[in-house]
């Protein structure tokens, strides 16, 4: 064969598998975007697509990480072909092989290869793929379909010699997303969309963060609940709940081990209209209570809250205690950020600025509410709440007075007060060369 016709069918043959790259990028943004994007329509969606397109929409989680798969096999065929192609060019034109020429060669099929898959091919597929989604997903299901067929086996033995010699640790880590999912939501188009928003890019980010906390990352602590008492007067508790301005209470025998229920306060004032306060009857009006474990994922507590449409959950520990309650707003907070109290937000206000580059944090403020109000990145996932970041840094329970030093952020703590086994409010100090304590 000659140098020219084998020149010929090695750039076809790398030109036919950049397009199919190409297609795999497309069909996966066209899944995403019916996803996505069509969810209203959903419906009559689904009736429209044939029987490979159904299978590839409703299977994207399994179809991921083939098409990532199929993606670098036509990356690396292309890149292949076009090294040959290249090749061809010394005996066309007499050059010298040498070592240094066929490295230079590989690096420019690469390189090459890269180009034109990415801005001549890529991005206009998967413009396509996401803006008409329908019609890709007609036109390339069976493609995909017969694509999926062939890398599949090559998927499944891969991930079985993986889950061999990965370390244990590594194989209880399962994958915590779909991939193609992920690609559609993080990949925006400038020209053809708007850019995200800064506080939507949180909640995405959020999303995927809430699925690695448990419970006892968010519950508010047995120490810091406040309980009506069974054993004491109805005057009593309702004093008790003008002081701590919640709407919801637990019911309990003496101690939290024994909650009866939940009481909501707007029942006390409704019932309390038509009777005398010291005659109602607080277990009559009690809600049922959801019991949570406290390494239960925040996910699934989230769920049960949504599923029986309660406010409010107690959390257990192993022996069956109550360690602490979960709300729905803490769970619900965690997503779009800190809900505050539609009344006494200032009384509850956490982060209060002294002066220049003084504040007064309190311990069981959320770690990332300290990190965006401060405009800092304090690098750990180990623990949620300010308090928790002392005592954690310190390894062991701080003192009041006691003072912590952060030398990456130049940032001073000054434990100002401590109870019951837990930190209170704290003075932060931001130094900078003009400021000194």
């Amino acid at each position: 064969m000659s140098a020219i016709w084998q020149f010929i069918i090695c750039a076809i043959l790398s030109l036919l598998a950049i397009v199919g790259g190409a297609s795999l990028a497309a069909m996966s943004f066209a899944i995403a975007s019916f996803r996505f994007l069509n969810l209203k329509d959903k419906d009559s969606n689904k009736e429209s697509l044939s029987g490979v397109g159904k299978f590839c929409v409703y299977n994207s989680e399994r179809m991921a990480s083939v098409i990532s798969l199929g993606r670098k096999f036509f990356l690396a065929v292309a890149t292949l072909s076009m090294y040959f192609s290249l090749t061809t060019i010394d005996e066309l034109f007499g050059i010298t092989h040498t070592t240094f020429f066929e490295i230079l060669l590989a690096f420019i099929s690469a390189v090459l290869v890269l180009f034109i898959q990415y801005a001549l091919f890529e991005i206009p597929a998967t413009r396509i793929g996401r803006n008409y989604p329908m019609p890709t997903i007609r036109k390339l299901g069976t493609i995909m379909y017969i694509t999926f067929i062939v890398f599949v086996p090559i998927e499944i033995v891969a991930r079985f010699i993986v889950k061999r010699i990965l370390p244990k640790k590594l194989k209880k880590l399962e994958s915590g997303f779909d991939y193609i999912d992920v690609e559609m939501m993080l990949r925006a188009d400038e020209n053809d969309t708007e850019s995200i928003s800064q506080y939507t890019g949180k909640i995405v980010k959020n999303a995927f963060r809430i699925q690695e906390l448990d419970v006892s990352d968010v519950m508010l602590p047995r120490t810091k609940i406040v309980y009506f008492d069974t054993e004491k007067s109805n005057s009593e508790n309702l004093k008790l709940a003008l002081g701590s301005h919640h709407t919801r209470y637990p019911l309990c025998n003496k101690d939290l081990d024994d909650c009866i229920g939940i009481i909501h306060i707007k029942d006390i004032f409704t019932e309390a209209s038509e009777t005398n306060i010291e005659s109602l009857d607080y277990k009559s009006l009690c809600r049922e209570t959801l019991r949570v474990r406290e390494n239960d994922k925040l996910e699934s507590a989230l769920a049960k809250l949504l599923k029986y449409k309660l406010q409010m959950a107690l959390v257990e520990d192993e022996f069956g205690g109550v360690i602490g309650i979960l709300t729905l707003d803490s769970a619900v907070g965690e997503l779009v950020g800190q809900i505050r109290p539609e009344f006494g937000e200032k009384r509850n206000q956490s982060i209060k600025q002294l002066g220049k580059n003084k504040y007064k944090v309190g311990a069981m403020t959320a770690l990332r509410r300290v990190e965006d109000f401060l405009d800092v990145d304090f690098e750990t996932d180990e623990v949620s709440t300010f308090g928790g970041l002392i005592t954690f840094l310190l390894g062991r329970f701080p003192e009041k007075g006691e003072r912590l030093y952060i030398a990456k952020l130049n940032m001073r703590i000054i434990i100002d007060s401590v109870e019951d086994k837990m930190v209170g409010d704290c003075t932060v100090i931001l130094e900078d060369n003009n400021t000194k304590e």
